[in-house]
């Protein structure tokens, strides 16, 4: 998913930088197109990757599941990564039961 969101992105960029040079020469046709791509594709890549560990961090943290929920959006990666290696690998006896 890094890779594919990478790529997209570097070809957004340089989607981007053509339609404001047209833009500058006064064609508009193209910018609010490109624009409205961009917002729809960030939109996606955060509710893809920062769903799932808002998900486990409000389930697993019964007591305060505002404060997990924020930091598990905002370290979604690395919050799944620590639980998995809990649950998974390291094998806590009665780690989150989901």
């Amino acid at each position: 998913m890094a890779i594919f969101s990478l790529t997209a992105i570097n070809l957004m960029r340089r989607r981007n930088y053509e339609s404001f040079k047209n833009y500058l020469n006064g064609d508009f046709s193209n910018l609010v197109q490109d624009n409205m791509f961009n917002i729809i594709y960030t939109t996606l890549i955060i509710i893809v990757m920062a769903i799932p560990g808002v998900l486990v961090a409000i389930n697993c943290n019964t007591k305060n599941p505002i404060r997990y929920g924020i930091l598990g959006f905002i370290f979604s990666d690395i919050y799944l990564l620590q639980w998995s290696i809990k649950k998974f690998i390291m094998k806590y006896p009665d780690y989150c039961p989901l």
